[in-house]
């Protein structure tokens, strides 16, 4: 094993777990299955009390006589820790009912998501693919509210700072209910007709009684007045109540009048939520306080229970009880994803733990080791989505020497679903801190997720963030890859000009033939896409030379494929179909189902535009078998539009209409606009 320590994977029906010693385990799931309906509201909590009077004005308004165009719009503000999110998702539930076509999320904050990202998620949980999703913050609002036109939907928007980030949300539907929590009030909602709720803390009765549900014994009742003192102390925030409470059930030896002297024995800041959490951080045994401390130390609105063991060197399973620990204090809250998730005023307080009782260098090592544990799960999911032959400048095998990957393309990319966004934010902290190496690194593994999601926003920041690190980091061969993947971006942002610039930088510094050839490939997939077919031609040609030099068989297979485009896009068809021919029976060869399916697909195109149906619909059937296999929903679609322009031409209407159907189905899956177009028989190919 080297250096690295030992490595190891397990598989199964469950997923699979790689395990490399020095770093951790990196558990992939099985694919989720595609949900039609956004249900993101998180789940409320299971202690709730009061707010009988805010929960049944909600449910007056449902029904009610909107602004003309605009939803409901009901502003919730009170201070930190009153209870303001709680409400918003118990309402959510029980008005889940009321909104068929389902529920959104949103949360900003200090931690939370940017208004352009709140928008790009939401747009993907309304089943928009990310390749569709604009990457400025203007064409992601007009496409959510193309969207959202003429539905019910109920939209939750946590911890709001600014009206714009509300209005940015606004689905376009009068029949939809939009729930705001922030903690000042948002004077332009209530311009616009926003129904103000002022959420004040609990009365005396209500937070005693929600003590009562975290003791989960008779103290309250035993001792009735020192609980009304205890839920004095906490300010009678929902908060406050459910940490320090859950102190009690951990210890039945204790009454609530000692609890009541421990916490006054702490000189502490008057902040309740602070002093609340700093009496429980105080209680908790030093392995939990050493998880805390380093849930503090990330970002993001949830984490992994594996992460944290890379992070403070433990199992995943001891991990996993000091992060019960962690969730019977009320400290943090656990998702049904299996991920957790931590108040951001608690956040607040891990982090200024971590600073005081720990070195700078101790919290750096910290968070490299975090970075150490998404790199392998990025390289591990990169290899599994693509196979081991894809040009990469990081060598795979120094971190997955003996791993056979089993997991499948599927539950790859439900990983960098899950974990993109703290890739991303993994980037930006080791730019802060000179880590450049790490950086370019996990962008060129994070590739395989920026194709086939086209994220673009998000592939562009980073892509510019890896060429930079590459560059300073004096490695030029990932500089040039870097500047390839980030020209692809722009590419499908048609920023042309900005992609042919990146390729050039590109050819300066690309030293040896793999990366010359990766260079031409890139270049000749530019100009293909801009029309100049001579020049992709000839670009493909160099690659293609390039690959068989170096015996790359999917490189090979692909840039004959691509060969094949160039010459049917110089209308050179019987060249055309003898390249795709060859592309086929070398990606048989090298085990390329997707090049094999691409290949057949653009034969049969070449049939179809040459007059020659029966052929066509032949290798159009082969290349569907294959890709129902991969479970490629783009690939099906554009499948069964053109074996419906075939059955056409073969007088088969009924052929047609199925094909038609099943385009249009999967293009609605999705969300895409040829749907719509299918739907009323205008095909566009």
């Amino acid at each position: 094993m080297g250096a690295d320590g030992v490595r190891n994977v397990l598989a199964g029906v469950a997923g699979q777990v790689v395990q490399a010693g020095s770093i951790g385990t990196v558990t992939f799931a099985p694919e989720p299955p595609l949900d039609l309906v956004p249900a993101q509201v998180p789940a409320g909590p299971s202690r709730f009390v009061d707010r009988v009077g805010q929960l049944a004005a909600l449910r007056a308004l449902v029904g009610g006589e909107p602004e003309l165009g605009r939803p409901v719009v009901v502003a919730v503000r009170g201070m930190p820790g009153v209870g303001k999110s709680a409400l918003l998702r118990r309402a959510a539930t029980e008005l889940a009912g009321e909104y068929p076509d389902g529920a959104l999320y949103a949360a900003f904050g200090a931690d939370g998501e940017s208004t352009a990202a709140a928008l790009g998620r939401l747009l993907r949980g309304l089943g928009i693919p990310d390749v569709k999703i604009p990457a400025d913050l203007a064409g992601r609002r007009d496409l959510y509210r193309s969207r959202t036109a003429r539905t019910r939907l109920i939209t939750v928007l946590d911890d709001v700072t600014d009206a714009a980030q509300v209005e940015a949300l606004l689905p376009n539907s009068a029949a939809g209910l939009v729930l705001v929590a922030g903690n000042t009030a948002l004077e332009e909602l209530h311009v616009d007709g926003a129904v103000p709720i002022v959420l004040e803390p609990l009365d005396p009765p209500d937070a005693i009684d929600l003590l009562r549900a975290v003791c989960g014994d008779g103290r309250v009742d035993a001792e009735p007045a020192a609980a009304a003192e205890l839920v004095e102390l906490c300010g009678r925030l929902p908060l406050a109540i459910c940490v320090i409470g859950a102190r009690l059930p951990v210890r039945p030896r204790w009454t609530i009048a000692r609890l009541i002297d421990d916490l006054r024995d702490t000189d502490l800041v008057l902040d309740r939520v602070t002093k609340v959490a700093d009496a429980v951080h105080a209680e908790l045994p030093e392995p939990a306080r050493a998880v805390y401390r380093a849930v503090g130390l990330l970002v993001g609105p949830e984490f992994g229970d594996e992460v944290l063991g890379a992070m403070v060197g433990a199992p995943t399973n001891e991990v996993r009880g000091h992060l019960d620990h962690l969730a019977a204090a009320a400290l943090i809250e656990e998702r049904d994803n299996g991920q957790y998730a931590m108040h951001r005023l608690i956040r607040a307080h891990a982090l200024r733990v971590a600073a005081e009782e720990t070195t700078e260098a101790e919290r750096a090592g910290q968070l490299r080791r975090a970075v150490d544990w998404w790199l392998l799960g990025a390289t591990a999911a990169d290899v599994a989505a693509t196979g081991w032959e894809r040009l990469r400048v990081a060598d795979p095998k120094r971190l997955l020497a003996d791993v056979e990957l089993t997991m499948s393309a599927g539950a790859a990319l439900a990983w960098f679903d899950r974990e993109h966004a703290n890739i991303a934010a993994a980037m930006r902290a080791c730019a802060e801190r000179g880590w450049h190496t790490p950086i370019w690194q996990l962008f060129e593994a994070t590739f395989a997720y920026y194709d086939a999601r086209r994220p673009l926003a998000a592939w562009v920041e980073t892509g510019r963030l890896a060429v930079e690190a590459a560059a300073l980091d004096g490695a030029v061969a990932a500089e040039a890859r870097c500047r390839c993947l980030l020209a692809k971006a722009y590419q499908e942002l048609e920023r042309f000009d900005a992609a042919a610039a990146e390729l050039d930088r590109a050819r300066e510094v690309a030293q040896d033939e793999r990366l010359r050839g990766s260079v031409h490939d890139f270049t000749g997939n530019l100009a293909l896409r801009t029309g100049h077919f001579d020049e992709a031609l000839r670009w493909f040609r160099e690659a293609l030379d390039i690959n068989v030099r170096l015996g790359r068989a999917r490189g090979t297979a692909m840039q004959t494929l691509f060969v094949g485009r160039a010459l049917a896009g110089l209308g050179r068809a019987p060249e055309a179909l003898a390249a795709f021919d060859e592309a086929a029976r070398l990606a048989v060869a090298a085990g390329a189902d997707s090049v094999v399916a691409k290949s057949l697909l653009a034969t049969a195109t070449a049939y179809a535009a040459g007059g020659r149906p029966d052929e066509a619909e032949g290798a159009a059937a082969r290349a569907e078998e294959i890709a129902v296999r991969l479970d490629n929903s783009a690939l099906r679609a554009e499948i069964h539009l053109l074996r419906a322009e075939i059955a056409l031409s073969q007088g088969d209407p009924a052929a047609r209409e199925a094909h038609l159907a099943a385009a249009a189905a999967a293009y609605e899956r999705m969300g895409s606009p040829k749907a719509a177009r299918l739907l009323v028989g205008l095909v566009d190919a």
